[in-house]
């Protein structure tokens, strides 16, 4: 099973719904959201950054374009990592941003793997938007 936190306010190219880290550095760098909010974002950002490898690809080659297609997914046994997501999940909800948990079995072609998360393709059943 992997595990992604989506929010609708947020749109990917070609209809995917953002995950969490955009939101939460929008918001922890918004000059409306209170001070002992955007500290709590940071702190829970620079969490990932020092633990959650940046992945190395997100790139699909279609009909000869590159196109940025992947998107990640938490392996379900990655508990911390999910736990951590979490507070993070509630955090961007504090600041006015709804999120989401979405899970799946198939998340379409793997792109990228590490132990923690899995980059994917997404095929049409993979549940990539709010509804």
């Amino acid at each position: 099973m992997y595990v992604r936190f989506i929010t609708p306010w947020w749109r990917l190219p070609r209809g995917t719904d953002c995950g969490l880290f955009g939101p939460a550095y929008a918001c922890a760098r918004d000059a409306e959201v209170p001070a002992v909010l955007r500290a709590a974002l940071w702190t829970e950002i620079e969490w990932f950054e020092q633990n959650l490898p940046v992945p190395s690809r997100f790139w699909v080659k279609s009909r000869g374009r590159w196109l940025p297609d992947g998107i990640c997914w938490f392996v379900d046994d990655a508990c911390e990592m999910i736990a951590r997501a979490f507070a993070l999940a509630a955090l961007i909800g504090e600041a006015g941003v709804p999120t989401r948990k979405v899970a799946t079995r198939r998340p379409g072609t793997i792109l990228y793997r590490d132990p923690w998360q899995i980059v994917a393709k997404p095929e049409a059943a993979t549940p990539t938007t709010w509804h």
